[in-house]
């Protein structure tokens, strides 16, 4: 049959049909060498069916090839149909954080959703660090600043300074769909030593910290952001203003259990009587 035809009973558009020729899902038994004209049998109904279903899905077309081809397909589908609902389930802290932006109540917490309450106030001395800067997308973000961490701690060690296990990253802009920072990796060193090359010696000043603890399972992307909601709403109340740039904070050698991380913010202005705790 025609492309027409076959579009008209498969209920796909000649649009699609010529996508899905192009990306090798659904190619037509025969196409015309003269004119160009696609041909289809009624045997590939089923098959362009199917496609049309998984899209209403929203499933991408490299994930439709790949579940066509499994050898269970059902099974593939409900693979990656449970994929898509626990990746769903995960963003909730950031359904909750476009929700907040509205001023509106996010209601209620999501598994791992982080409150106000998590949010602790301490006073941190005045530490000198070595630091660099880059631009990084999400997806590169913990490969680009495991790497810093990398470099910094190199030339610490070849400059004979001495550090511990932690490290910070500030984030000096928006790391996401529509932002690549900068951020800032920082490792606290101590010792007299002179800068290389991009890498920068500066002090962060003693100054009051509002953080949120962050364990092993909740400090990945979406879930830790989570933690993020919950400081700016902190911050978004009782006339707290920040300081600084937010920023993440690993006092402690990875583990899989336990604290690994502070999402945390220098406090400029607290209310009176409420002081660290």
């Amino acid at each position: 049959m025609t492309i027409g035809e076959f579009a008209r009973r498969s209920g796909l558009s000649l649009k699609a049909l010529r996508l899905y020729d192009a990306r090798g899902l659904l190619e037509p038994v025969r196409v015309d060498p003269g004119s160009g004209y696609r041909y289809y049998v009624p045997e590939q109904l089923g098959r362009a069916r199917t496609i049309s279903l998984l899209r209403r899905l929203e499933m991408p077309l490299g994930a439709i090839a790949d579940v066509l081809a499994a050898p269970g397909q059902a099974a593939a589908i409900r693979s990656w149909w449970d994929g898509r609902r626990r990746e769903l389930v995960d963003r909730g802290p950031e359904l909750d954080l476009v929700v907040q932006s509205l001023g509106e109540p996010t209601g209620p917490a999501h598994p791992g959703l982080f409150g106000v309450d998590d949010v602790v106030v301490r006073p941190v001395g005045a530490r000198t660090v070595a630091s660099v800067r880059r631009h990084v997308a999400q997806e590169d973000l913990v490969a680009a600043f495991a790497s810093d961490v990398l470099e910094l701690r190199t030339f610490l060690d070849a400059a004979g300074a001495s550090y511990a296990t932690e490290f910070w990253v500030l984030f000096h802009g928006a790391v996401g769909h529509d932002g690549d920072g900068p951020i800032e990796t920082c490792v606290p060193y101590q010792g007299a030593i002179v800068p290389v090359g991009s890498i920068v010696l500066r002090q962060e000043p003693a100054q009051t910290m509002a953080y949120v603890p962050v364990t092993a399972a909740d400090c990945r992307y979406p879930r830790i952001i989570g933690a993020y909601v919950a400081l700016e709403t902190w911050f978004g109340t009782d006339g707290r203003r920040a300081a600084g740039p937010s920023r993440e904070i690993y006092p402690v050698p990875w583990s899989d259990e336990g604290v690994v991380a502070h999402v945390a913010q220098p406090v400029l202005t607290l209310p009176l009587g409420q002081g660290p705790r």
